[in-house]
């Protein structure tokens, strides 16, 4: 079977857009109003004359993944650059490598004054959010369902009922272009072959490696598929919502396959075999909130009151998709973290289910000192679990149908592991529990003696040690803005000083980013997402600084010049001069004082805060003496319309045209 490939053709003329797919649309395309927006299927036998015309511009595309409206209209999001990132069985899948926002609206649709600064920066935000490289997606293989769902899902499908449309299968949770797909789902509902036009895309990570060992060749395949749901960024999206879904909910799948187009063995009974092992991690699901307040560590806020139901829902609906759940909490016992940790452990001990299970492992404590070997009394704890939920294993008749086949077992039952941001403590237990399964998994097959261990091959341990370690970042930088901690760990099977100094660096950038970054890569978030939808007259970018802050900020602007100025021009000729470093001196001063005026009283006007939607437990704005006014300080902070209104009062003032002539 040949891997599928494809490519779009965009046509731009002055009332409409046409896409067509290079294969598999049946001679439709896409046909998308320019004016009104309105998007619909048109065959190409139909449409002749209505395209005889020559377009004005076109431009390819590998994958459409979606569209957005915005104040001027809808805009296409297309997929511009991809490369192959691996294969699973025959299937290919890419990394989006590049990506483009392309006006779909007609040239006639402007907007003026504030809406068109509004747009600006809603086109900046997308831009943002799709900048990421962590986006993923097949041509023929649905990406956003483990292997397992996928053949529960062809089971229950009558085989007439069976679509080659992969986003009417596509797993709700981890369909991460849903939001941008769904003008184009509805467009194509009920035509036969244009679900070509609609590509669903996963975020997280993919990596697929290939593996010889003892006379056998597989691929080893990690995946991690990122929840669009309650997604965000460290300390803007925590918690459960009124849904039960959570922050930072991930699905990880570690693929043992056989299948693959270069797998050999001398052992028949492997050919075509697929081992698949699921994991997932997720945010503690209890109203709960970190708000950032210019300390390193932020205010904790915790609800468990409003939480029972949320802590419910989240959990019913894991135990309806994985059947059993065991949840692995890693927070601290004890001082800041112990209200998370009592709080889930109360609500799991109301919580009655006979497929639920809760242990709380002090990460921290147990493995304080390097002492990382003490992992084994979690993973011992874990055992019991891991043997009895087991693995999903199906044999596929590659040369026939390569995704036939009858499964040998299922996997029957999950590990939800968390931390407080469900990164470095989590990603050392979720790679410490895929190599206990891919141990038991190769010995199954009887690749490895009963005998053998992962260790006792280490080309095969450092491929899988630098896998799970990109796999922490890509998640971590998704989440928090930067690489995982605890990777050295990760990557090398032992704690190092050289790893610990990474991790201050690491957690000195994300207390920036925090505090001074992360409110607008949320809004670009919610943008993408659909959690937000840009409306007229909304005005969500206006400036409403007040007085006070505004001569704050305008003080560490004058501050950081002087310091630079000392720098270049050292007063008394150089820098070490008893003048010079009194000036500089003062100037630090100065700035030390700003921020600690702002870390008392204005962080809730110049920290970094999410803009589009309500942060509920952000600090009340202080507008103390705001009659005040300064013009020097309004006509540098304001906006483009507000500095228009002050030149146009200072020149009524100036030439009071309004009064009469004698």
């Amino acid at each position: 079977m040949v891997t599928a490939q494809q490519s779009y053709k965009i046509s731009f003329y002055p009332s409409t857009v046409a896409i067509e797919a290079a294969r598999g649309a049946g001679g439709e395309h896409l046909v998308i109003d320019r004016n009104s927006g309105s998007i619909k299927v048109v065959n190409t036998a139909d449409s002749t004359a209505a395209f005889a015309a020559a377009p004005q511009r076109t431009m390819s595309a590998h994958g459409i993944m979606g569209i957005i409206n915005l104040l001027r209209g809808p805009y296409l999001v297309l997929i511009t650059g991809r490369e192959p990132a691996g294969t699973i069985g025959t299937s290919t899948v890419y990394r989006v490598t590049e990506t483009r926002v392309v006006k779909a609206a007609a040239d006639s649709r402007v907007v003026s004054g504030t809406d068109a600064f509004d747009e600006s920066n809603y086109l900046r935000l997308l831009h943002k959010a799709l900048s990421v490289s962590s986006f993923y997606f097949s041509y023929d293989f649905d990406l956003t369902s483990s292997l397992e769902r996928q053949q529960q899902k062809r089971q229950d499908t009558p085989a007439c009922m069976v679509s080659a449309a992969l986003y009417k299968s596509a797993n709700d949770e981890f369909f991460f272009n849903k939001y941008l797909s769904e003008p184009l789902i509805d467009a194509v509902a009920s035509s036969g072959n244009a679900g070509v036009f609609v590509l669903p895309v996963i975020h997280g990570f993919f990596e697929c490696k290939p593996v010889s060992i003892k006379g056998a060749t597989f691929n080893y395949v990690l995946v991690t598929r990122r929840g669009r749901k309650r997604q965000g960024t460290r300390y803007f999206s925590r918690g459960a919502d009124e849904e039960g879904n959570v922050s930072n909910f991930a699905e990880t799948e570690q693929i043992v396959d056989f299948a693959a187009s270069s797998a050999s063995s001398s052992n028949p009974e492997l050919d075509g075999l697929q081992m698949s092992y699921v994991q997932i991690r997720g945010s503690i699901p209890i109203v709960w909130a970190q708000v950032i307040n210019m300390r390193y560590v932020p205010t904790l806020k915790v609800d468990i009151a409003a939480s029972r139901e949320r802590f419910r829902k989240h959990m019913s609906r894991l135990i309806d998709t994985y059947n059993e759940v065991v949840a692995v909490n890693l927070v601290n016992k004890v001082k800041y973290e112990k209200p998370m940790g009592d709080g889930f452990a109360q609500l799991s001990s109301e919580f009655s289910s006979p497929q639920y299970h809760y242990t709380h492992f002090d990460f921290h404590k147990e493995c304080s000192k390097m002492r990382w070997d003490r992992l084994s009394i979690l993973m011992d704890e874990l055992a019991e679990y891991n043997a009895r939920f087991g693995y999903f294993k199906i044999k596929r008749d590659a040369k026939e149908n390569p995704m036939s086949g009858k499964p040998a077992q299922l996997q029957s039952g999950v590990i939800r592991s968390n931390c407080m941001d469900c990164l470095d403590r989590t990603n050392v237990v979720q790679s410490e529990l895929a190599r206990v399964v891919l141990t038991r998994q190769l010995r199954e097959t009887g690749v490895f003696s009963s005998t053998d261990v992962i260790g006792n091959f280490p080309a095969m341990l450092s491929m899988l040690n630098n896998l799970w370690a990109d796999n922490a970042d890509a998640v971590s930088c998704a989440y928090s803005g930067t690489g995982a901690l605890k990777t050295d760990f990760t990557r090398t099977g032992k704690r190092t000083k050289m790893g610990a100094l990474q991790d201050g660096r690491n957690s000195v950038e994300r207390y920036f980013r925090g505090n001074f970054f992360d409110g607008e890569r949320q809004d670009s978030v919610d943008l993408l997402l659909g959690k937000y939808r840009p409306k007229a007259g909304a005005h969500p970018f206006a400036d409403d600084l007040p007085l006070e802050s505004r001569a704050l900020v305008g003080t560490v602007y004058i501050s950081l010049f002087m310091l630079v100025y000392a720098f270049f021009f050292p007063r008394g000729g150089h820098w070490f001069c008893v003048s010079n470093f009194l000036f500089v001196s003062s100037w630090i001063m100065v700035l030390a004082l700003v921020f600690w005026t702002v870390k008392e009283k204005h962080t809730g006007e110049l920290l970094n805060w999410p803009r589009l939607t309500h942060f509920p437990f952000r600090p009340a704005v202080l507008r103390a003496n705001s009659a005040i006014s300064l013009p020097l300080l309004d006509r540098l902070f304001s906006s483009s319309d507000t500095k228009t209104s002050l030149r146009s009062d200072d020149i009524k003032k100036a030439w009071p045209t309004d009064k009469k002539m004698a």
